[in-house]
């Protein structure tokens, strides 16, 4: 279910009807993709982001994180349709979870392997996207 929803926020159609949005709107009176952006990574990599005492995530948490991931990273490499906007938003978003990640990775039990596991794939499967994107500019 989280997977459907996240696809429908994060689809072509979504994205552009913001954009639109908030071109024909006043400003503060729509959502932006950025405000979008925003929330829904603070709300999936809550405990990356911000992280309180040890971090250790779930194996649900851990799907929908790299649901999430899997979905930016479509984005950035042009993989699925979306307003350029929103692909230049998900690469600022990408670069930021990165860093949030790193960050995070120092907080991990050394016994928590799944969790550990999750934190350096992702953090390194976002840094060969930013790399290939950039190559392939």
């Amino acid at each position: 279910m989280q997977t459907i929803v996240l696809h429908d926020l994060l689809g072509y159609q979504r994205l552009a009807r913001l954009r639109d949005a908030e071109l024909k709107t006043a400003p503060g009176q729509a959502l932006t993709i950025p405000e979008l952006f925003d929330f829904l990574q603070t709300s999936i990599w809550g405990e990356v982001v911000k992280p309180e005492g040890t971090v250790k995530l779930s194996g649900v948490r851990r799907a929908l994180q790299r649901e999430y991931m899997n979905t930016l990273i479509a984005l950035v490499l042009r993989n699925s349709a979306a307003p350029e906007d929103a692909r230049t938003v998900a690469r600022y978003k990408l670069k930021q979870l990165q860093k949030e990640i790193g960050a995070a990775l120092r907080k991990v039990d050394d016994k928590d392997i799944y969790t550990k596991a999750h934190l350096e794939e992702s953090r390194d499967r976002i840094g060969q996207t930013l790399d290939a994107q950039l190559r392939s500019q």
